[in-house]
């Protein structure tokens, strides 16, 4: 197998291909992982290099079969996806899909169904599912998209095999949203990419609706606030995140980039692209303090993206920056 858009988990690849090369694809799949890590695009690849009929490695991306594929108009690719809240994927969704299975394909070896957020499935829904799990047509691969494979019931995750995916390495998730859009800057797709622990569709996301240059704002006045001696200062500017979680990783992600570059300033190249955030903290603070405000960064940015308690999460930033500095 080879894939085109699906990038990092190279692990993950080479068991797809193993499999496909081997005749032993499961015909049930379940690609778990967060929004924005590419689980559709990964099911769209998977059926790519099933359907296609050309010489060599595959997909060669000339036959028909791989034309229609990548034009979203093959006959025996069937998508659905349903909005990520209970009870959305609708049970009488599921018996149209196991009454259609039984029906050959139209025109290549196999027909692919590949089911969005089937996290939303209700118990009578992925009981309907399962029966059709537990027999299949030889030419059916049944292809989940899940947030939480934990949303499943133990007897439908029996009777596939899942995959979890995760963040794309820098380097190669850099190269690939540069490739996308060769106007954005290399530093704040670093940002993003860093907040977002490798994940393309995010890291994407929060570049192109603005959010980032407004989120680099918000990282300002959080340092300003740091070399006041107002304690309201420091609680005010973390303040604006009450509303909005996703809103408070970013910033974290690049306060850790300014002490970074605080901690070596006048040593090497600056990453965070806020070189008077840096000047200045390089300057008030000594590197030792410096270097626990990198770890209290790190640490609330990895409680951020599991917790979303936003009212705790603000207090215990404001308290972990100030401990840091010895207040």
């Amino acid at each position: 197998m080879k894939f085109i858009n699906f990038k990092g988990n190279e692990k993950i690849k080479e068991q797809l291909s193993f499999l496909a090369e081997a005749k032993r694809l499961p015909h049930a799949i379940i690609l778990e992982g967060e929004a924005g890590l590419g689980k559709r695009t990964l099911a769209r690849e998977i059926a790519l290099n099933l359907f296609c009929r050309g010489e060599g490695e595959k997909p060669c991306l000339k036959c028909a079969q791989c034309s229609k594929v990548t034009k979203g108009i093959h006959p025996d690719i069937y998508e659905y996806t349903a909005p990520d809240r209970a009870r959305a994927f609708h049970v009488d969704t599921v018996r149209d899909i196991r009454e259609d299975a039984f029906m050959r394909p139209n025109e290549a070896d196999y027909k692919v169904y590949i089911l969005g957020n089937a996290q939303s499935m209700n118990e009578s829904a992925q009981n309907a599912l399962l029966k059709i799990l537990e027999e299949p047509p030889e030419y059916a691969i049944f292809i989940l998209t899940v947030t939480n494979k934990a949303a499943m019931l133990e007897t439908v995750l029996s009777r596939a095999v899942v995959f979890t995916l995760e963040g794309v390495d820098e380097p190669t998730a850099e190269e690939y949203i540069l490739s996308v859009n060769g106007e954005l800057d290399s530093s704040d797709v670093r940002n993003a990419l860093e907040a977002w622990n490798g994940n393309i569709g995010k890291a994407l996301e929060s570049l192109n609706d603005g959010k980032l240059s407004e989120i680099s704002s918000l990282s300002s006045d959080i340092t300003k606030s740091l070399l006041s001696e107002n304690e309201y200062d420091l609680i005010k500017a973390c303040s604006v995140f009450a509303g909005d979680r996703e809103t408070l990783v970013l910033p974290l992600s690049m306060l850790k980039a300014v002490f970074r570059d605080a901690l070596v300033y006048g040593e090497s190249d600056l990453m965070s692209g806020n070189e008077e955030a840096a000047k200045l903290i390089s300057s008030r603070f000594s590197k030792g303090k410096i270097l626990k405000l990198i770890e209290a960064c790190e640490r609330m940015r990895i409680l951020a993206l599991k917790n979303g308690n936003n009212a705790i999460l603000i207090t215990k930033l404001s308290y972990e920056l100030k401990r840091a500095l010895g207040r």
